[in-house]
């Protein structure tokens, strides 16, 4: 799956559907969910050329396929347990696979924590960018190896109700390709962290993600989220990083990410059947 998401990236550039970081986070964050999945990879000899990934209550079928194998799609979407999954919405051929195999455009179906939209979001990296000011007693800095309590206390306050756990995230931690150096946190006054931002790094396409993003309640509106995401930038442009990414849903976090020099490019869709 990192293979094809490595070569998807080389290939397509920011219309690669998946970060290597997406596929490590989503695997290792949801410790002992396993049976709940069903993985299939597709080989052409030692490549990759496709994978599929079956999972959840709601039967969410997430995908990549090379481009010069989409014939692998009615494969891929014959699959009779599946019911719901997202396509580019300017995809016309994996628009057409999906209505081959029964699945419509749904406004109303939940393919994520927010809803059934999500937008791809990308920004140069020629420099490092210029940190904002942080609120008086603030600092931003990056995690150390006593930190786990707090950096998964963060992450489950900002994403309640959250399947993350103290041992499920020293999983994340100890898996390819994630980097303390860009495990980034805003450290409030008291100790505590007020927000993080997570990069994870693709070096051979020079490529960030950032994922996950949070800020906690009660430190919300102070500029951290834009404070964090910046220093993040700033440690990614530091160990070779070219170009972001990130993906937003709400207004307010597609906001924050444009206030930073990220752009849209391309949007994500819910389908069922």
């Amino acid at each position: 799956m990192h293979q094809l998401a490595l070569a998807q990236r080389r290939e397509l550039g920011v219309r690669a559907p998946w970060h290597v970081g997406d596929i490590t986070w989503g695997l290792r964050q949801h410790e002992g969910r396993e049976h709940e999945w069903k993985i299939r990879v597709w080989k052409d000899g030692d490549r990759t050329v496709a994978w599929s990934w079956l999972k959840g209550d709601r039967r969410l079928l997430e995908f990549d396929v090379r481009r010069d194998r989409l014939d692998l799609l009615d494969e891929i979407l014959a699959d009779p347990e599946a019911r719901t999954t997202v396509a580019f919405e300017d995809d016309a051929e994996v628009r057409a696979a999906l209505a081959r195999h029964g699945f419509t455009a749904q406004a109303d179906i939940r393919v994520n924590r927010q809803g059934s939209v999500m937008h791809f979001l990308a920004r140069d990296l020629p420099e490092a960018p210029e940190m904002p000011p942080l609120p008086e007693g603030f600092r931003c800095r990056t995690v150390e190896a006593d930190d786990l309590a707090e950096r998964v206390a963060v992450h489950r306050d900002v994403w309640e109700p959250s399947h993350v756990t103290e041992s499920s995230f020293a999983n994340v931690q100890a898996s390819w390709p994630y980097r303390a150096s860009l495990d980034c946190v805003v450290e409030a006054p008291d100790g505590r962290f007020a927000a993080y931002c997570l990069v994870w790094p693709d070096d051979e396409n020079r490529v960030g993600e950032l994922e996950p993003v949070g800020v906690r309640d009660e430190f919300r509106r102070r500029g951290l989220g834009a404070g964090v995401c910046t220093f993040a930038l700033r440690r990614w442009h530091e160990e070779g990083g070219r170009q972001a990414i990130v993906y937003c849903v709400t207004d307010e976090a597609c906001a924050l990410y444009e206030s930073i020099g990220f752009r849209r490019h391309a949007t994500l869709v819910g389908y069922s059947r």
